[in-house]
């Protein structure tokens, strides 16, 4: 199961006429910081805009942006899907090698991944001052 809260961490921005809510983070696994998890944001009813992403590095943290070097997200529900992927092995994909051809596999839980069953949900803005936790399991109980 995933649990998350989220904060309103500074101003809105402006990208294309949407009002942007900076988001930043930790992942964690197991209670332990996990890196390069990548976290999609989807936007649930009445939310404006595609969402956002970020890819959690070496201490779990992230920064959600709305697109390419536009960070912050628009306010509103989210469901977060969640990702990491390495070789089978749990090794890191090699840097000159094909995600396709080189048998990489998801490391979390398939129903983190699904836009229909993730247990995770974020809204912006949050009263929770002590910023975006999201907790995942490594097994279901």
């Amino acid at each position: 199961m995933a649990s998350a809260s989220a904060v309103l961490v500074g101003c809105g921005g402006e990208n294309g006429g949407e009002d942007l809510v900076p988001a930043t983070g930790i992942v964690k696994l197991d209670g332990k910081p996990i890196a390069g998890v990548s976290l999609t944001l989807v936007p649930q009813e009445g939310v404006k805009g595609r969402g956002g992403y970020a890819v959690s590095g070496p201490d779990g943290a992230f920064a959600f942006q709305s697109d390419v070097d536009v960070p912050g997200v628009p306010v509103g529900n989210y469901r977060v899907l969640m990702q990491k992927y390495a070789m089978p092995d749990g090794s890191p994909i090699p840097a000159d090698a094909s995600a396709a051809d080189a048998g990489i596999v998801n490391q979390l839980l398939p129903i983190y991944a699904d836009p229909d069953q993730s247990p995770a949900y974020l809204t912006f803005p949050a009263p929770d001052p002590s910023g975006i936790t999201i907790e995942l399991k490594s097994k279901l109980r």
